[in-house]
């Protein structure tokens, strides 16, 4: 995996289904060895919600909250809580899951990948680094969540700065392929992110202190504004300097770009969005 060469794709304000159907169709293009290793960042237009592989979307989301602020919900891949994707950079990384160093462990395999994310923090001036849940409380907090939002407590080998949640990611073995992706929040809204939950008004404010106390946002942290290709730039350096990596840009044939756009039929539907 060391000083070898990776595919670079940058597509920005793609939709949400858009996002995700690229996702699984470069998993799967590496899994068979079309492509090789893959680190993308990009970012959502409109801004949406994304739910877990196998959360309770019909449980969790306030459905017309939702549409009367105009966000849409995409069901990833990857498993975890609710995430929403507004000024926020987002990346995934995907390679063949018999990548060589590559750890069999799932926790470990996300720690060894996550390693380019904190250099990439670094290198913005960011102290991030690995949480570990330490306490009988942190570790209960993840077996049995508060709430659907990803945010509001740090799982193993997160990122944080001062105790607070800096980057949510998750990851998955799919076909072959391992593909982790993450968010990157630049800011947060948490009035537009709690609206979007099915909560009573009592459980979304105690939600909403929790969350404030658990997750802080780039800008927030920098006290000063980056825009997206700034993150990008500086996201690139960690995994270039993280694996002595060199990169090559990526550029879909119209076979590929057929194969995406199949996978969005996929995404935009009830069926797969709303399964659960």
């Amino acid at each position: 995996m060391t000083g070898t060469t990776w595919h670079l794709l940058t597509t920005e304000s793609k939709s949400p289904a858009e996002n995700m159907a690229i996702d699984e169709a470069i998993a799967g293009w590496v899994a068979e060895g079309t492509l090789k290793p893959t680190l993308r960042f990009y970012s959502w237009t409109p801004h949406a919600i994304s739910v877990g592989r196998f959360q309770r979307a019909t449980r969790d989301l306030d459905r017309e909250a939702l549409t009367a602020n105009g966000i849409p919900v995409v069901r990833r891949l990857t498993g975890g809580r609710a995430v929403l994707h507004a000024d926020e950079l987002t990346y995934s990384v995907i390679l063949p899951e018999s990548t060589p160093s590559l750890p069999s462990n799932v926790i470990e395999s996300y720690r060894l990948l996550t390693e380019g994310v904190r250099r990439g923090y670094h290198a913005l001036g960011v102290p991030a680094e690995f949480s570990v849940p330490l306490t009988e409380e942190d570790r209960e907090a993840l077996r049995k969540p508060k709430s659907a939002v990803c945010f509001d407590a740090a799982s193993y080998y997160e990122l944080a700065v001062d105790g607070k949640k800096i980057a949510g990611s998750a990851q998955v073995r799919h076909q072959g392929a391992v593909l982790q992706h993450g968010s990157i929040p630049l800011s947060i809204d948490d009035d537009v992110l709690f609206d979007c939950f099915a909560m009573e008004d009592a459980e979304k404010a105690d939600a909403k202190i929790r969350f404030s106390e658990k997750a802080v946002a780039l800008n927030e942290t920098l006290d000063r504004y980056v825009a997206f290709d700034e993150v990008a730039a500086a996201f690139e350096q960690g995994f270039r300097d993280a694996f002595e990596l060199t990169f090559e840009p990526l550029v879909f044939t119209d076979e590929q770009q057929k194969e995406i756009d199949r996978l969005v039929e996929k995404y935009e539907s009830d069926e797969w969005v709303w399964k659960r």
